[in-house]
Protein backbone atom coordinates (compact mmCIF):
# COMPACT_ATOMS: atom_id res chain seq x y z
CA UNK A 1 0.00 0.00 0.00
CA UNK A 2 1.53 3.36 -1.07
CA UNK A 3 1.98 6.01 2.00
CA UNK A 4 -0.34 8.28 -0.06
CA UNK A 5 -3.12 5.66 0.12
CA UNK A 6 -2.34 4.64 3.75
CA UNK A 7 -2.90 7.98 4.64
CA UNK A 8 -5.97 8.71 2.87
CA UNK A 9 -7.99 5.46 4.27
CA UNK A 10 -6.93 6.19 7.57
CA UNK A 11 -8.39 9.78 7.32
CA UNK A 12 -11.95 8.61 5.77
CA UNK A 13 -12.13 5.02 7.61
CA UNK A 14 -10.90 5.76 10.90
CA UNK A 15 -10.91 9.79 11.82
CA UNK A 16 -10.98 9.14 15.28
CA UNK A 17 -8.35 6.59 15.75
CA UNK A 18 -5.76 7.33 13.30
CA UNK A 19 -2.09 7.51 14.46
CA UNK A 20 0.57 8.32 12.04
CA UNK A 21 3.37 11.05 12.28
CA UNK A 22 2.12 14.44 10.88
CA UNK A 23 3.34 15.27 7.84
CA UNK A 24 6.05 17.50 9.17
CA UNK A 25 8.04 15.16 11.33
CA UNK A 26 7.81 12.61 8.63
CA UNK A 27 9.34 14.74 6.47
CA UNK A 28 11.54 16.09 8.52
CA UNK A 29 13.11 11.83 9.37
CA UNK A 30 12.89 11.95 5.66
CA UNK A 31 15.30 14.31 5.78
CA UNK A 32 17.35 13.47 8.61
CA UNK A 33 17.47 9.49 8.53
CA UNK A 34 16.36 8.87 4.82
CA UNK A 35 12.96 7.66 3.74
CA UNK A 36 13.96 3.82 4.75
CA UNK A 37 14.92 4.74 8.37
CA UNK A 38 11.69 6.81 8.28
CA UNK A 39 9.52 4.31 6.99
CA UNK A 40 10.61 1.64 9.53
CA UNK A 41 10.28 4.31 12.62
CA UNK A 42 6.48 5.56 10.93
CA UNK A 43 5.67 1.70 10.25
CA UNK A 44 2.57 3.14 7.52
CA UNK A 45 2.97 -0.60 6.62
CA UNK A 46 0.52 -1.61 9.62
CA UNK A 47 -2.05 1.12 8.31
CA UNK A 48 -3.79 3.11 11.15
CA UNK A 49 -2.30 2.85 14.27
CA UNK A 50 1.60 2.42 13.12
CA UNK A 51 2.79 5.96 14.91
CA UNK A 52 2.09 8.97 16.27
CA UNK A 53 3.30 12.30 16.84
CA UNK A 54 4.75 15.55 15.28
CA UNK A 55 3.95 19.12 14.57
CA UNK A 56 1.28 20.68 11.82
CA UNK A 57 4.21 23.66 11.07
CA UNK A 58 7.47 23.45 12.04
CA UNK A 59 7.71 26.27 13.87
CA UNK A 60 4.50 25.44 16.40
CA UNK A 61 6.00 25.80 20.15
CA UNK A 62 5.37 23.57 22.98
CA UNK A 63 4.39 23.57 26.24
CA UNK A 64 5.24 20.50 27.91
CA UNK A 65 8.39 18.49 27.03
CA UNK A 66 7.51 16.08 24.48
CA UNK A 67 6.76 12.55 25.74
CA UNK A 68 7.50 9.24 24.00
CA UNK A 69 5.56 5.82 24.97
CA UNK A 70 6.75 2.76 24.37
CA UNK A 71 4.33 -0.03 24.02
CA UNK A 72 4.25 -3.38 25.33
CA UNK A 73 3.94 -7.39 23.49
CA UNK A 74 0.84 -7.61 21.25
CA UNK A 75 0.57 -4.09 20.93
CA UNK A 76 0.77 -1.08 18.82
CA UNK A 77 1.30 2.89 18.76
CA UNK A 78 -2.59 3.00 17.95
CA UNK A 79 -3.55 1.25 20.69
CA UNK A 80 -2.40 1.63 24.32
CA UNK A 81 0.11 4.40 23.70
CA UNK A 82 -2.71 6.39 21.69
CA UNK A 83 -5.23 5.81 24.60
CA UNK A 84 -2.29 6.50 26.91
CA UNK A 85 -1.76 10.10 24.65
CA UNK A 86 -5.93 10.93 24.85
CA UNK A 87 -5.53 10.91 28.49
CA UNK A 88 -2.52 13.19 28.87
CA UNK A 89 -4.36 15.56 26.09
CA UNK A 90 -7.40 15.69 28.18
CA UNK A 91 -6.22 16.03 31.67
CA UNK A 92 -2.51 16.80 31.48
CA UNK A 93 -2.55 19.57 28.57
CA UNK A 94 -0.68 18.17 26.20
CA UNK A 95 -0.85 19.07 22.79
CA UNK A 96 -0.30 16.19 19.66
CA UNK A 97 2.95 17.67 19.08
CA UNK A 98 4.12 16.63 22.28
CA UNK A 99 3.44 12.87 22.28
CA UNK A 100 5.16 10.06 20.50
CA UNK A 101 5.50 6.38 19.68
CA UNK A 102 6.55 3.88 17.04
CA UNK A 103 5.64 0.06 16.84
CA UNK A 104 8.38 -2.55 16.94
CA UNK A 105 7.29 -5.82 15.57
CA UNK A 106 3.53 -6.05 14.15
CA UNK A 107 1.36 -6.28 17.61
CA UNK A 108 -1.10 -9.33 18.20
CA UNK A 109 -2.82 -9.71 14.21
CA UNK A 110 -5.99 -11.40 15.77
CA UNK A 111 -3.10 -13.93 17.35
CA UNK A 112 -3.79 -14.40 21.06
CA UNK A 113 -0.37 -16.39 21.28
CA UNK A 114 1.71 -13.36 19.25
CA UNK A 115 3.34 -12.64 22.39
CA UNK A 116 5.50 -16.02 22.48
CA UNK A 117 7.08 -14.70 18.87
CA UNK A 118 8.73 -11.56 20.42
CA UNK A 119 12.03 -10.68 21.99
CA UNK A 120 13.95 -7.86 22.54
CA UNK A 121 15.59 -7.60 19.02
CA UNK A 122 18.39 -5.60 17.93
CA UNK A 123 16.66 -3.61 15.38
CA UNK A 124 13.43 -2.70 17.81
CA UNK A 125 15.71 -1.44 20.53
CA UNK A 126 17.50 0.73 16.98
CA UNK A 127 13.84 1.39 16.26
CA UNK A 128 12.73 3.50 19.90
CA UNK A 129 16.58 4.63 19.99
CA UNK A 130 16.11 6.60 16.73
CA UNK A 131 12.65 7.85 17.96
CA UNK A 132 14.13 9.25 21.05
CA UNK A 133 16.63 10.80 19.34
CA UNK A 134 14.56 12.62 16.88
CA UNK A 135 12.28 13.69 19.27
CA UNK A 136 15.02 15.91 20.96
CA UNK A 137 16.46 16.65 17.56
CA UNK A 138 13.25 17.45 16.06
CA UNK A 139 11.58 19.59 18.74
CA UNK A 140 14.75 20.82 20.43
CA UNK A 141 13.58 20.02 24.07
CA UNK A 142 15.06 16.88 26.53
CA UNK A 143 12.50 14.33 26.52
CA UNK A 144 10.16 12.53 28.75
CA UNK A 145 9.94 8.37 28.10
CA UNK A 146 7.65 6.23 29.86
CA UNK A 147 7.76 2.19 28.53
CA UNK A 148 5.17 -0.61 29.70
CA UNK A 149 5.86 -4.53 30.04
CA UNK A 150 8.41 -5.45 27.35
CA UNK A 151 8.21 -1.68 25.98
CA UNK A 152 10.92 -1.24 29.33
CA UNK A 153 13.88 -3.41 28.75
CA UNK A 154 13.37 -2.13 24.88
CA UNK A 155 13.49 1.18 25.92
CA UNK A 156 16.06 0.98 28.45
CA UNK A 157 18.30 -0.53 26.47
CA UNK A 158 17.39 2.11 23.72
CA UNK A 159 18.53 4.66 26.29
CA UNK A 160 21.48 2.78 27.56
CA UNK A 161 23.24 2.08 24.01
CA UNK A 162 26.12 0.17 23.38
CA UNK A 163 26.34 -3.44 21.54
CA UNK A 164 23.57 -5.24 20.78
CA UNK A 165 23.85 -8.92 22.72
CA UNK A 166 22.24 -10.50 19.60
CA UNK A 167 24.09 -8.81 16.80
CA UNK A 168 27.11 -6.67 18.23
CA UNK A 169 25.93 -3.11 16.57
CA UNK A 170 27.10 -0.31 18.72
CA UNK A 171 24.45 1.43 19.11
CA UNK A 172 26.15 4.29 20.78
CA UNK A 173 26.81 6.45 23.91
CA UNK A 174 24.09 6.26 26.52
CA UNK A 175 21.03 9.21 26.02
CA UNK A 176 20.48 10.04 29.69
CA UNK A 177 21.37 13.86 29.27
CA UNK A 178 18.46 13.84 27.04
CA UNK A 179 16.03 12.31 29.05
CA UNK A 180 14.34 14.29 31.59
CA UNK A 181 12.35 11.59 33.29
CA UNK A 182 11.64 8.35 32.45
CA UNK A 183 8.85 5.70 34.56
CA UNK A 184 9.01 2.02 33.87
CA UNK A 185 5.31 0.64 34.11
CA UNK A 186 5.34 -3.47 34.73
CA UNK A 187 8.56 -4.00 33.29
CA UNK A 188 10.26 -7.31 33.65
CA UNK A 189 13.52 -6.39 33.89
CA UNK A 190 14.54 -9.32 35.24
CA UNK A 191 12.54 -11.43 34.08
CA UNK A 192 9.21 -12.74 34.29
CA UNK A 193 7.00 -15.61 36.80
CA UNK A 194 3.50 -14.58 36.61
CA UNK A 195 1.66 -14.07 39.88
CA UNK A 196 -1.07 -16.93 39.59
CA UNK A 197 -3.04 -16.51 43.02
CA UNK A 198 -0.35 -17.10 45.99
CA UNK A 199 2.07 -18.70 43.27
CA UNK A 200 4.90 -17.34 41.76
CA UNK A 201 5.95 -19.29 38.40
CA UNK A 202 9.06 -19.09 36.18
CA UNK A 203 7.11 -18.34 32.50
CA UNK A 204 11.00 -18.47 31.21
CA UNK A 205 13.08 -20.92 33.17
CA UNK A 206 13.49 -22.52 29.59
CA UNK A 207 14.48 -20.84 26.53
CA UNK A 208 12.46 -22.83 24.06
CA UNK A 209 10.68 -19.61 23.04
CA UNK A 210 11.68 -16.40 21.38
CA UNK A 211 10.18 -14.75 24.14
CA UNK A 212 11.96 -16.92 26.51
CA UNK A 213 15.33 -17.34 24.50
CA UNK A 214 18.74 -16.63 26.75
CA UNK A 215 20.23 -14.19 23.97
CA UNK A 216 17.92 -11.68 23.70
CA UNK A 217 14.73 -13.00 25.59
CA UNK A 218 13.25 -12.82 29.38
CA UNK A 219 15.22 -16.22 29.84
CA UNK A 220 15.00 -16.43 33.41
CA UNK A 221 13.65 -18.82 36.87
CA UNK A 222 16.59 -21.02 36.85
CA UNK A 223 18.56 -19.26 39.07
CA UNK A 224 20.53 -17.50 39.27
CA UNK A 225 20.17 -17.67 35.41
CA UNK A 226 19.49 -14.71 33.09
CA UNK A 227 19.20 -13.70 29.25
CA UNK A 228 22.68 -11.95 28.15
CA UNK A 229 20.11 -9.21 27.54
CA UNK A 230 19.04 -8.83 30.76
CA UNK A 231 22.12 -9.09 32.48
CA UNK A 232 23.07 -6.07 30.36
CA UNK A 233 20.77 -3.63 30.84
CA UNK A 234 20.92 -4.00 34.80
CA UNK A 235 24.21 -3.89 34.82
CA UNK A 236 24.35 -0.14 35.25
CA UNK A 237 22.18 2.14 37.50
CA UNK A 238 19.91 5.52 36.97
CA UNK A 239 21.04 5.61 33.43
CA UNK A 240 17.14 5.89 31.70
CA UNK A 241 16.79 9.66 32.55
CA UNK A 242 17.96 12.37 35.20
CA UNK A 243 14.59 11.02 37.33
CA UNK A 244 13.87 7.43 36.62
CA UNK A 245 10.68 5.34 38.28
CA UNK A 246 9.05 2.60 38.29
CA UNK A 247 5.21 1.59 38.31
CA UNK A 248 4.35 -2.28 39.47
CA UNK A 249 1.98 -4.46 41.23
CA UNK A 250 2.46 -7.28 43.08
CA UNK A 251 -0.89 -9.10 41.45
CA UNK A 252 0.98 -9.16 38.32
CA UNK A 253 -0.60 -12.31 35.93
CA UNK A 254 1.84 -11.44 33.36
CA UNK A 255 5.25 -10.20 34.44
CA UNK A 256 5.32 -11.69 38.04
CA UNK A 257 6.24 -9.86 41.00
CA UNK A 258 9.61 -11.30 42.11
CA UNK A 259 11.90 -13.60 40.05
CA UNK A 260 14.57 -15.74 42.10
CA UNK A 261 13.86 -13.83 45.23
CA UNK A 262 14.07 -10.47 42.96
CA UNK A 263 11.60 -7.88 42.78
CA UNK A 264 11.43 -8.24 38.96
CA UNK A 265 10.23 -4.52 37.94
CA UNK A 266 12.21 -1.70 39.81
CA UNK A 267 14.91 -0.01 38.54
CA UNK A 268 18.66 -0.20 39.50
CA UNK A 269 19.02 3.31 41.30
CA UNK A 270 15.90 4.89 40.85
CA UNK A 271 14.74 7.82 41.78
CA UNK A 272 11.11 6.41 43.21
CA UNK A 273 8.37 3.78 42.78
CA UNK A 274 4.78 3.32 43.35
CA UNK A 275 3.72 -0.07 44.37
CA UNK A 276 0.34 -1.71 44.00
CA UNK A 277 -1.55 -4.64 45.19
CA UNK A 278 -4.90 -4.34 43.74
CA UNK A 279 -4.46 -4.20 40.26
CA UNK A 280 -3.27 -6.63 37.38
CA UNK A 281 -0.71 -6.03 34.45
CA UNK A 282 -2.29 -4.24 32.48
CA UNK A 283 -4.34 -1.88 35.18
CA UNK A 284 -0.66 -0.95 36.35
CA UNK A 285 -0.49 1.07 33.15
CA UNK A 286 -4.43 1.72 32.32
CA UNK A 287 -4.74 3.24 35.74
CA UNK A 288 -1.41 5.07 36.75
CA UNK A 289 -1.65 7.96 34.23
CA UNK A 290 -1.87 10.45 37.11
CA UNK A 291 0.54 9.02 38.77
CA UNK A 292 3.09 8.95 35.72
CA UNK A 293 2.41 12.74 34.91
CA UNK A 294 3.09 13.62 38.64
CA UNK A 295 6.34 11.68 38.30
CA UNK A 296 7.26 13.78 34.51
CA UNK A 297 5.92 16.45 35.48
CA UNK A 298 6.57 17.17 38.96
CA UNK A 299 9.34 14.67 39.84
CA UNK A 300 7.56 12.92 42.89
CA UNK A 301 5.45 9.78 43.89
CA UNK A 302 2.07 10.39 43.84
Amino acid sequence: MTRLLCLSLCALLFPQVCSKFTADFSQWLADYYGPRVRDQIERLDLGPGGSFGGKANRNDTLNNQPLIIVHGVSDTAGEKPTWAAQWFRKNGGYKDNEIYSTTYFNGAQGNPLKWVEYSMKCEYVKQVRALIVAVRLYTGRNVDVIGFSLGVPVSRKAILGGRCVDTGENLGGPLTRIVDTYVGVAGPNRGAAPQLGPLSVPACALSITPICNSVNGLYSGNCPAQSDFLQDINRYSHYEGQYTYSIYTAKDQMVGYTVCGQLTSPLPGQTGQRVYTDLNHDQAFDNTHDVQLKMIRDHVVS
